[in-house]
């Protein structure tokens, strides 16, 4: 059970961290269904972040940034989805 939380747990960041930069998945993905792979692919890797407190603390600083931080293990892949 453990996976399955910390799978949900990172989905959670996964998904704050893209609307932050202005990223939205289900927008993306209706436009493009062949990103769901890109999409689990984003969660999973997210699941290896060394910085979760400091993206915790990152989320709760910002509405809103024009990219990621630098420690983000997604920060390419959500800044070529955020400039379209």
């Amino acid at each position: 059970m453990k996976l399955f939380k910390k799978i949900d747990d990172h989905s959670n960041l996964m998904g704050t961290m893209s609307g932050k930069v202005g990223v939205n998945w289900s927008e993306v993905l209706v436009e493009n269904p062949e990103m769901v792979k890109e999409y689990r692919n984003a969660v999973m890797t997210c699941t290896h972040c060394k910085d979760v407190g400091e993206c915790k603390g990152w989320l709760a600083e910002h509405d809103s940034a024009p990219q990621a931080p630098d420690y983000c293990l997604n920060r390419g892949l959500l800044g070529k989805l955020a400039e379209g």
